[in-house]
């Protein structure tokens, strides 16, 4: 417990002191005032009649109980004036992971970028403490926006990257940076750059890539898939690759789908065959539940006004005095 306003009773005790001794004036004032008091003869005899006794007792002590209520109110008061406080430690629990959106951006694509949008959108809400970046890329890598727990920012970053992409008029602006290579759907490029948008390497995080992609290079990679897959995993980054091009049984892309495969599951990743876009938000929603690692945040310290107890003290003090001062009206 503790007090804000320490100084507050000094407050109390001179603005008292200072009513008391304009009482005692007035009365003084009062008692020497030209007819202020009148004679009575033989009054002793009135004041030793056994009924002017009691109520004379009877005043006294209801006069005693409404000064040690009005004491109390005052304390009451003064104590509320204060501003008590509970104070304590909160150490929240926060889950220390980074995630980091890679989508290909390409044409044949944006349905299912779309679809996995829409479930980050909805999952927003339920991150606590986890960082969330967004990186394009086609034949470049951009990066949309980068790790933040802003969740506002995230949403609203995604949703108008979801509205673009699902716009049939759409100008495609949000393509701008990722055509500047020798090709489109660079996986390999894209992976590796994803991979460097993690921070803070030395922090023991959990970090994981979001991996989606048709998997159809076409042009010239700097970075070769199985290169960029070693590299994420050299860097403590798991990919969990989503691979809607995997719905076809011709050799050539088998085996593109294979070494997709193996460069994700390197990772200690996993990989997942789409044939349905519907089916991602079902494999975002596991994949979110997976690698939550949990870490306390910074301690802070919180305080509670805790004015109940000399509320209600002061509430019936105040009954109390209203029924004292009805009595002695009697």
């Amino acid at each position: 417990m503790e007090v804000i306003n320490g100084w507050m009773p000094l407050v109390w005790v001179a603005a008292l002191a200072v009513t008391v001794a304009i009482a005692l004036l007035i009365r003084r004032r009062r008692r020497r005032a030209p007819g202020a008091s009148v004679r009575i003869a033989h009054l002793e005899r009135l004041t030793a009649l056994p009924g002017y006794r009691r109520a004379r007792t009877r005043m006294q002590l209801w006069l005693s109980i409404g000064i040690a209520l009005t004491v109390v109110a005052v304390a009451a008061s003064a104590a509320l004036s204060t501003r008590i406080v509970t104070v304590h430690t909160v150490t929240p629990e926060i889950h220390n992971r980074d995630i980091v959106l890679c989508l290909d951006t390409s044409g044949s694509m944006t349905g299912y970028d779309v679809a996995i949008l829409d479930t980050f959108i909805e999952l927003v809400d339920e991150f606590e403490g986890e960082r969330i970046g967004l990186t394009i890329f086609n034949a470049s890598a951009v990066t949309y926006f980068p790790l933040t727990t802003d969740y506002d920012y995230v949403t609203e970053q995604m949703t108008e990257l979801r509205e673009n992409m699902d716009d049939p008029n759409t100008d495609y602006a949000y393509t701008d940076g990722t055509l500047l290579g020798d090709g489109s759907s660079l996986i390999g490029d894209g992976l590796a750059s994803c991979t460097q948008r993690f921070d803070n390497l030395d922090e023991e995080r959990s970090r994981s890539i979001i991996f989606a992609t048709d998997n159809f290079v076409a042009g010239k990679q700097l970075v070769s898939l199985p290169q960029a897959g070693k590299y994420a995993k050299d860097n403590g980054v798991i990919v969990y690759g989503l691979n809607p091009g995997d719905s076809s049984s011709k050799n050539y892309i088998a085996e593109l789908a294979a070494e997709m495969k193996d460069a994700v599951e390197t990772t200690g990743g996993e990989y997942f065959a789409l044939g349905d876009p519907q089916a991602v938000p079902d494999i975002v929603t596991s994949i979110q539940k997976q690698e939550t690692a949990k870490m306390d945040a910074p301690s802070y310290v919180v305080k509670t006004d805790d004015p109940d107890k000399y509320l209600w003290i002061a509430f019936w003090t105040v009954l109390a005095l209203l029924t004292v001062g009805w009595r002695l009206r009697r």
